[in-house]
């Protein structure tokens, strides 16, 4: 027993003197250049945002990009250059032109960035917008950790675009404003003004991209969902005391080609495989620009040349599938702050029913 005692005292000690802390070696990669790019026939939309990546032990700020240039070139036609109107961050004097095709050049410090030559797409069309009942399926934790199905009932907005031989890939952004008006409750004499007010909802999930689907011979984009909207309003909003009244939808929809489709599914899909067992590597999603003075050097980035057109619509959704949905298109565009309200006398640009 004693013997025993001893061999387990001796095992102890040499595992306690053998420990060691392992730091594996990482190699020090120099930071690659990140190009970001939108470029469109909106001024107010394009520009190119220059940066660098850090390598795993930098202990500083992300390095600041100074003495770039950056040349929108079309092709046997004329150079644009990039003004910079910060540090990195470059936009453009004219637009490009549908139909025609260019690239950016990039000059930092001793290298030369060349994108792929794109064609510019022509302007996107919505043939129809119109709205489907939906019941939104998410889970929810329980007080006692379970997950709960919880069902909600939306309306889903849907579109049909064109598909034509020029143009058959598109991605949407939309921004829903939720209107709404509070009366408050007269204390002593007539009662106080009311307010009116209204709130931005941002759709801040994967890229809406809509195509061809596979192996179809489709000359449309049939009920593609750009945005689903609660029947409650009251979600969305910070008092029980503000009442909804419609929404104003914005829907920036942007022609675009098959290899932007393409990096941006492929960014689709690396978002929402995050976390999972066969999660992608991201260096596995390359652009569409290079080195040509080192061209063993990687760049991070994608040229993206989109056409671009906005609808307006305004949507009253009722309280549920019975419900009949008012809906019309909006055929003007004011500057709406996302959020805000006035007492006494509605914001130039509200919209009602009537």
């Amino acid at each position: 027993m004693q013997k025993r005692l001893i061999y387990m005292a001796l095992f102890a000690v040499l595992f306690v003197s053998c420990e060691e802390y392992y730091k594996p070696e990482l190699e020090v990669v120099p930071g690659m250049l990140v190009v970001e790019s939108h470029i469109t026939n909106d001024p107010k939309q394009n520009f190119v945002r220059l940066s660098m990546t850090e390598d795993f032990y930098s202990t500083v700020q992300e390095e600041i990009i100074i003495g770039a240039k950056v040349d929108l070139i079309e092709l046997g036609g004329q150079i644009m250059s990039g003004l910079e109107n910060s540090d990195g961050y470059f936009t453009f004097p004219s637009t490009p032109v549908p139909g025609r095709q260019y690239k950016i050049q990039i000059t930092y410090q001793n290298d030369i960035f060349v994108s792929e030559l794109v064609v510019m797409p022509p302007i996107p069309a919505i043939d129809s917008l119109y709205t489907v009942h939906k019941i939104k399926k998410s889970f929810r934790t329980n007080s006692s950790g379970i997950p709960e199905l919880i069902e909600t009932p939306v309306r889903e907005i849907c579109i049909d675009a064109p598909i034509t031989a020029q143009l058959g890939y598109y991605r949407f952004n939309t921004r829903a404003i939720l209107q709404w008006i509070y009366s408050p409750a007269p204390l002593i004499g007539p009662p106080p003004p009311p307010w009116y007010g209204w709130l931005s909802v941002y759709d801040r999930g994967l890229f809406n991209l809509a195509g061809p689907k596979v192996y179809s011979q489709s000359n449309k984009v049939r009920q593609h969902p750009v945005v689903s909207l609660d029947y409650n309003g009251k979600f969305y909003l910070d008092s029980s005391a503000q009442s909804p009244s419609g929404w104003i939808l914005i829907i920036d929809e942007y022609g675009i080609t098959k290899a932007s489709y393409d990096f941006h599914e492929k960014l689709n899909q690396q978002f929402s495989a995050e976390g999972s067992l066969f999660e992608p590597v991201l260096t596995q999603i390359y652009g569409n620009i290079r080195c040509t003075t080192s061209p063993e050097k990687i760049v991070l980035g994608f040229f993206d040349l989109n056409s671009h057109r906005q609808y307006r619509y305004y949507l009253s959704l009722g309280t549920g599938p019975d419900n009949q949905v008012i809906q019309r298109r909006l055929n003007s565009y004011p500057e709406i702050p996302d959020r805000g309200y006035q007492i006494g006398t509605r914001p130039s640009f509200w919209e009602s029913n009537y």
